[in-house]
Parts: structure tokens; sequence; C-alpha cells
């Protein structure tokens, strides 16, 4: 917080000395300069050797001017009005150097947007790059560095860090990476576009709709398409388009875990689907229920994250129903009490068929096949069933699980089954004894009985706002 208040505070300073230079210090043949181009009242007028700033209305516009001398004579270079929030007031302008230039806006809350933009060896205003530093809260400030990098053709990078209110770093550097070779022609100072820039929230990962980038991307990306809607999310563009042949479907265009663009398109969405409703701003609207997308862990495919229905579409099933790796579970107790277990058809957008989305637990159920999989049953609750290395009670233990606990099964036996506890991640192998476990059926779910297995409370209250 000191070094953000501190800039605060260093701005404030130049900025002060910065009026003080437009009444007496600027060269006089700025003034002239700027007359004769119809600027007769510019804002926060700033000169550092032979490079010269200022705001100043121009075809009812708010416009960043840059003046330099070149050859004896001073001369405007650079007259852009879309650098600028047109809404809003006058930024706080900086020259540090006669080759740096700052502009920078106080937003409610007391976060801090800073724009900034170098000229290079060859005399061209290179660049611009955002700084945005949010409000602390609980302790907590959060700040983003959004530049344009020439590499792959072009690309933006985004790196968020975390400070406690002593400028005490928390957790490491965290970087978001999205295509931009579109963005040549609106990036440097001369011809930067504010409306073309990736636009920040609070949240990094949560872009509202009417985002000009992401509209730019999808005609970038995907020519022969239809923009309709579109957002960034999990760190990659989410689209909703329209196919030449006049059908809707849900793009993500992830960039970021290869450097090179990889399409997940989903199956075709019913014709009255829509993107953003309310406050489900990043959900998909279809037949009066919101479902939400979102990437899975390993970047190449993309499921449903959760399904809400609303009491409007039906009176006797409303909530939310939410999905996992191989589960599905719902909001009527939290936390919850069942959850379903098995392979389901909602972690692969390519292939849902999205006429047919469950309300309930037991729609969900019977679209689920737990046919590959087994799940602890003990005689009492406070058993626990041993993971054997081999198919023998004398075997070592690898574990020992409750009841609920669900696993692959890889092999039958008589008395024992080979299976697989855990995770891509994180898994084991053994032997568990038959009678101890209930096996799966196709055309329906295990019910993993949770409550069954120790619970442990929390001392932090956690909201989820939807």
């Amino acid at each position: 917080m000191r070094k953000s208040l501190a800039f605060l505070f260093l701005c404030s300073i130049l900025l002060f000395s910065t009026f003080s230079l437009a009444d007496s210090q600027v060269a006089p043949e700025i003034i002239t300069v700027l007359r004769n181009a119809g600027i007769t009242q510019p804002v926060q007028l700033t000169q550092w050797g032979d490079t010269a700033a200022c705001f100043a209305e121009a075809d009812d516009a708010k416009c960043l001017i840059v003046l330099e001398k070149h050859d004896g004579e001073w001369q405007i270079v650079i007259s852009n009005p879309t650098a600028l929030v047109q809404d809003a007031d006058w930024p706080a302008l900086l020259l540090d150097s006669d080759n740096a230039i700052y502009w920078t806006y106080t937003l409610q809350h007391g976060e801090v947007m800073r724009f900034h933009s170098i000229r290079d060896a060859e005399g061209i205003w290179g660049p611009v790059d955002q700084y945005f530093c949010s409000a602390i809260h609980n302790g907590v400030m959060d700040t983003w560095n959004t530049y344009w990098d020439e590499a792959h053709g072009g690309e933006i990078i985004r790196d968020r860090s975390r400070v406690d209110e002593n400028d005490n770093p928390l957790g490491g550097l965290q970087s978001q990476y999205f295509p931009a070779t579109w963005m040549g022609d609106c990036i440097r100072l001369a011809d930067f576009d504010l409306g073309r820039f990736p636009p920040l929230t609070r949240d990094p990962y949560y872009y509202w709709e009417g985002d000009r980038f992401v509209q730019d991307a999808a005609e970038a990306l995907m020519p022969e398409y239809t923009y309709l809607k579109g957002l960034i999310k999990d760190g990659a563009l989410h689209f909703l388009m329209q196919k030449p042949d006049g059908s809707k479907v849900y793009v993500i265009a992830e960039y970021a875990s290869r450097r090179a663009v990889n399409f997940i398109e989903s199956s075709p969405l019913p014709e009255d689907t829509y993107l953003g409703v309310e406050n489900f701003t990043d959900s998909l609207w279809i037949h009066g229920r919101s479902v939400t997308i979102h990437l899975l862990y390993d970047f190449s495919r993309a499921g449903i994250e959760y399904i809400y229905t609303g009491a409007s579409v039906s009176e006797t099933h409303h909530g939310f129903l939410f999905f996992g790796d191989r589960t599905v579970w719902d909001d009527q107790n939290v936390p919850p009490q069942t959850i379903l277990y098995g392979d389901h058809p909602w972690d692969d957008i390519t292939e849902i068929d999205w006429n047919n989305l469950p309300y309930t637990l037991n729609e969900a159920s019977a679209q689920m096949d737990s046919s590959r999989y087994a799940m602890v049953v003990n005689p009492k609750s406070t058993d626990r069933l041993h993971l054997r290395e081999q198919d023998d009670k004398s075997s070592r233990s690898q574990g020992k699980y409750y009841t609920g606990t669900a696993v692959t099964v890889t092999q039958h036996g008589r008395n024992w089954t080979l299976v697989v506890f855990g995770d891509w991640n994180s898994w084991r192998q053994g032997y568990m004894m038959n009678r101890y476990l209930t096996y799966g059926q196709t055309g329906q779910s295990l019910r993993l009985d949770v409550s069954a297995m120790p619970q442990m409370e929390s001392c932090q209250t956690i909201s989820i706002r939807v």
C-alpha cells in the first residue's frame, strides 16, 4: 500500500508542477503551436526537454496531445481521442522523462488505472500498457499489468499479483495470455484505442458483455462465423457464435497453454439460446435455464459447471445442479449429503444434447453410467475398508476408506476386486473385498452417501454470489 500511496502522492506533486509549468515554464512556442491548431485551453500542459503533452477538447472529444521539437520547431505529433475515457474526468498527466508518458485515472473505491507508453530509439511512441491497482479489501490489494507483445504475431499478456497492506507479496505472479494479432494497428500511442483494449473488472477472470476486444477476437479468429456475444473467462475467450448454416454454437478459444489457439466448439445449441441474463452474465440461457460452461483442468475439453433452474420455469424443481469430474450434486443440502457418481454426458460440450438437460438429481442419474465404478459400503459408518496390495487380507494396506468412497473397477474376482482410487493427478491401485462394495450399473449413477463420512466443520463462512 505504501508504494501505491507514494505513487499517488508523486502524481499529485507532479500534477501541481504541471500547472505551474503551464503558467511559466512551458516554452512559448508550444502555446503558439497549440493555438494555431485551434487549442486555446490546453489541460495539464507539461514539458520535459523536447517533448510536451497535454489534454484538450477537439471536435467535441477529449484528446491526448503530444508535441515534439524537431530541428528547432515544435509540432504536434499525436492527437488521439481514443486514448481517453470520454465520459470520465480528466486523468492525471505525467511526463517523467522526454521518452515516457503516463495518464492515470483514480476510480471509485480508490482504485487506480494507469496507462503508459515510451518512445523508442527511432522516435516512435510504442505500445500502450495498462496498470490497475485495486482498493485494499480484507488487507489484500490486487494489481494487474496488461501489455501487448509482438511474440507469436501479437498477443496480450496480463500479469496479476497480490500484496498485503505492507506490500508483502501474497503468492506468485499469475499470467494470462490472449491472442491479439489484430491489435497491431491500435496499440501504439498514436493510434491507441482504449475501446479495443481488454477491459478490466475487479475479477480478472471475468469480463462483462459488450467487450470490443472479444468481438474483434471473434472476427479475426472465426471470420466465417457471425459474432453474437462473448466474454473472457477461465483465462480463455468464450463466444456465442452463429455458423453459416444458421445454427448457434458456443466456442472457447484457449490460447495460454500452448500459445496457439485451441478451439472447442459445442454441438448445435437450441435456436433461442442467448448468452447472459440478469446476474448470470457468463451463462447460456437455454429453455429458461442458466447453463454455465467452463474449461476443464486439462484445457482440452469444456463442460457444464452448473445448471440453474428458476422458480419461474418449474414450481416443484428449482435451484442448482453442479457438475464435476464424474460427479453431480445439487444445492438442496449444504454441504451436499448425496453425490451422484459415474460417467456423464455434460463434461464435453462437443457432444451435449442441449434439449435434454436435467432438472433434478433423478433426471441426471438416468443419463449417467456407473458401470465402471463401485462404492465402498462398510457395515458401520465408522468402519473403513482396506485397499490391499494383493488379493489377500494379510497383504499390506495402502489406505483405509469410508463408506461413500468411489473407486474405478479394473478387474472382478471371486472375492476381491482390483480397483483404482484417485484421479489423474494422484492415484493408487489395489484390491478391495467384494462384499464391502456396491457396483454401479449402466443407465444410472452411484449415489455416494457423503453423510456417512466424518465431517469437518469450517470456522469460515463461505458465501456464493449468483
